[in-house]
């Protein structure tokens, strides 16, 4: 009778469970389902792209299997964190299940994702030094958080959206950078060059003194090797704008009075901000004639001169003989006076003809 009993005994037993296991049970199975709290780090409003962003689902009780869905993407997961890299805006939720019990959905979080900062320099990257250059970073949004700049991969100073660098100098090229406050994520690099300024400089062609008559003069504006690909070129006379073209030559025709003066050039980027020194001043004179006109009027004069002096000369001997004559009355002139006369005769008519006269013997 006694060995009849154990059966029974044993299965009581196995159909008796703990009393807070039923408790569990039935708590699970009539109470409500517990709604978790999804928290995001860093803050959904301040996600950019390519950012790591922890979900984190918190639920009473332990021992949960959490499920998350961001988007269309749904992930299983033994931890409460979850971890993804921001691409793109999405809604994000998680649930936490314990057997064949599960909580509810938690409240969706919507993330923000923003683009990299966006890094932009004004006028532009290529500056001669003494420029003024803007550097802007914009995040996309108004917040006033700080901005982080970095140079050259180095963190240089915390500031504001806009970073202005004055009268810039060689040293201040270099790859430039920003990020906003609490992020690691930079901006694109920009790369700021610094060279320095040209100063052209003024070519003539002829060189030399000028002179009206039909000839040309080409003033040619020569600026030195930069990696500007187009100038246009002003030119100045007198410091008055005279010029503006894209060609380095200013072309005078037919020279006069008139364009004696003081001629400059200066050199400015076609389509870009850059511009060069004003080259030294180049003189210009023009004379009133031409050297062929001057060279023939005085070898006229210097003919006349001598025209008139042989004249004079002339006049003079004879008016001499005409004296002589009359003073020894009908007589003869001596031989030696006539080899005097003879002999300036000779010396006159080689004056006229340029020659030298031969040295005369003396008189007897």
């Amino acid at each position: 009778m006694e060995l009849s009993l154990l059966p029974l005994m044993l299965l009581l037993i196995s159909n008796i469970r703990p009393a807070h296991t039923q408790g569990q049970e039935a708590s699970e199975e009539y109470s409500k389902a517990p709604k978790p709290r999804l928290t995001v780090q860093p803050e959904p409003s301040q996600i950019f792209r390519g950012d790591t962003v922890t979900l984190t689902c918190d639920i009473q009780g332990e021992d949960w299997t959490y499920t998350w869905q961001c988007g269309d993407e749904q992930h299983n997961s033994e931890e409460k964190e979850f971890k993804i890299t921001a691409q793109l805006k999405q809604s994000c939720k998680c649930k936490g299940c314990r057997e064949s019990f599960c909580s509810e959905w938690s409240d969706a979080v919507t993330l923000s994702v923003s683009g990299k900062p966006k890094l932009t320099v004004k006028p532009q990257s290529s500056v001669f030094t003494g420029d003024t250059v803007t550097l802007i970073c914009d995040e996309g949004r108004s917040t006033g958080r700080t901005i982080y700049w970095f140079k050259n991969f180095q963190r240089i100073k915390a500031g504001s959206e806009t970073e202005t660098l004055r009268k810039v100098r060689v040293s201040d090229g270099g790859r430039y950078a920003c990020t906003v406050e609490k992020k690691t994520t930079q901006s694109q690099g920009v790369v700021l060059t610094v060279g320095e300024r040209p100063k052209p400089v003024v070519r003539v062609k002829p060189d030399g003194r000028l002179f009206r008559g039909g000839q040309t003069v080409t003033l040619t504006c020569d600026i030195q090797e930069t990696d500007v690909t187009s100038w246009r070129y002003s030119w100045n006379k007198d410091d008055s704008v005279i010029n503006v073209s894209q060609s380095q030559e200013y072309r005078i025709s037919s020279v006069s009075e008139s364009h004696t003066g003081n001629y400059s050039c200066t050199g400015r980027e076609t389509g870009g901000s850059r511009y060069s020194h004003t080259s030294d001043k180049v003189t210009l004179t023009v004379s009133g004639s031409s050297g062929l006109e001057f060279s023939v009027a005085h070898a006229l004069i210097i003919g006349v001169i001598a025209g008139l002096s042989v004249t004079f000369l002339l006049m003079f001997l004879l008016a001499r003989l005409w004296c002589c004559k009359h003073n020894k009355g009908a007589g003869s002139p001596s031989p030696s006076t006539e080899h005097q006369l003879q002999n300036i005769s000779q010396t006159s008519e080689q004056k006229k003809s340029g020659q030298t006269p031969p040295r005369s013997d003396r008189l007897q």
